[in-house]
């Protein structure tokens, strides 16, 4: 077992840490499928306004790539389909209906849900659980017939406000071992299971799977820095991250036929009157949840991030990628919470360059890569290493920086650039 301690990265504060103990009163109104999490992509409706759905039935699919398709997270009626600039999807809104069914869409008749190399991916997207997995590089969903050549499983909190995978995992450990299994048979190289030091997620790992320890900064919950430490990724060796969660998820697919949207979430922050684990689903409403879980009222009063303070973002629902809530201070007029974003990091009227060179845990030379990232040099971007990175993984570059510039979204322009390129 290799065992990584990252040195570099900002650390989260630890005010308003979640309870490790599942609650299982938390009710879901609503839940949504939204842009923030799929960068760039064109939907192709297969439901209307005012449609009735079930959990798992597919909602819509890639227009470029049809294969790959979009499962409702609860049964209930399509409220809103609100949809972006150049045809993007910013939300696919379900409201819950009490009189709906919630047993899971079943896979096609005929389909074979046994676990071999051929049957995984066909059911994976039939099923809507392609998406669970990113790319590097380029932090997009894989092509339908992509191999990657080493798959990433993240199991490492990274935050201390995050759940404990331990928890989550011993909830289900038959779903989460046969996902593995699965994954196994994915990919040309082995699957690497990254957790936190401390005792081993499974008592026995299936052939194929190797464990690995990260500890350190918040920068060891990352992928990126998974990534770069265990299988590098670039022009020519793609990697695919997975989160432990949806590991759960294709298991429990492959045992049971059902689609799993359950995801076990902390609500924890600074405003956050009780901080806990809650069951709840893909794409939750945060508002509401916020409405019980803070210390202000009305919910509006703080700011909810899906996410940790370090790499979330404000939100109205749950990113599809995120098993963390932060209930924390309002945002200021700038943009900043003025709580937990104040504590990650003391801002001067100068460029913090030593900050910098010790925000990113990947080794990249964070001054020449902003200022390339600023000019959009695509180019100058890919000598410096941003085929590594995605947007989580300069979020300490943002912070640091006096200019304030998104340097996530400005990393995203050059990615999609070179993604165009090298197609």
């Amino acid at each position: 077992m290799e065992r990584f301690q990252i040195s570099k990265g900002l650390r989260v504060p630890e005010k308003g840490v979640a309870a490790q103990v599942i609650d299982e009163s938390a009710m879901v109104g609503r839940a949504a499928l939204t842009s923030a999490d799929m960068p760039g992509l064109r939907p192709f409706l297969e439901v209307e306004l005012g449609e009735t759905v079930r959990v798992g039935d597919i909602v819509f699919r890639d227009r470029r790539r049809p294969e790959i398709a979009f499962a409702a997270p609860l049964s209930g009626r399509v409220s809103a389909i609100e949809i972006g600039p150049r045809r993007t999807l910013s939300a696919l809104i379900i409201e819950v209906d009490a009189d709906r069914d919630n047993e899971s869409a079943k896979p096609p008749l005929g389909m074979d849900t046994t676990a071999t190399t051929t049957a995984i991916p066909e059911v994976l997207l039939a099923c809507g659980l392609w998406p669970a997995f990113r790319t590097r590089p380029f932090g997009t969903i894989p092509a339908p017939e992509a191999i990657p050549d080493a798959i990433v499983v993240n199991a490492v909190s990274g935050s201390p406000l995050a759940p404990d995978p331990r928890v989550v995992v011993a909830d289900r450990p038959d779903a989460f071992l046969s996902g593995l299994t699965a994954l196994t048979r994915l990919s040309h190289g082995p699957v690497y299971l990254c957790q936190d030091p401390g005792a081993a997620l499974i008592e026995r790992l299936p052939e194929g799977v190797e464990a690995a320890v990260f500890s350190g900064t918040s920068a060891a919950g990352l992928a990126g820095t998974q990534i770069n430490r265990l299988c590098r990724a670039g022009p020519r060796r793609k990697v695919w991250r997975v989160g432990y969660q949806d590991v759960i998820a294709i298991g429990h697919l492959l045992d049971t036929g059902d689609y799993l949207a359950e995801r076990v979430i902390s609500v924890a922050g600074p405003r956050a009157t009780r901080p806990r684990l809650i069951r709840s689903i893909l794409g939750t409403d945060l508002r509401a949840l916020a409405a019980t879980e803070t210390t202000s009222n009305p919910a509006t009063a703080c700011t909810i991030l899906s996410g940790d303070p370090l790499t979330g973002h404000a939100a109205d629902f749950l990113g599809r990628y995120h098993h963390q809530v932060t209930l924390t201070d309002p945002m200021h007029p700038a943009g900043q919470a003025s709580g937990l974003h104040s504590r990650l990091v003391q801002r001067s009227a100068l460029t913090p360059l030593r900050g910098l060179e010790r925000a990113i845990a990947i080794d990249v030379l964070p001054v020449p890569l902003m200022r390339a990232l600023s000019v959009g040099d695509a180019e100058a971007a890919e000598r410096l290493g941003c085929l590594e990175l995605i947007e989580e993984d300069v979020a300490a570059l943002s912070l640091l920086c006096t200019s304030g510039a998104d340097y996530g979204h400005l990393l995203r322009e050059v990615l999609d650039q070179l993604a165009e390129k090298a197609a």
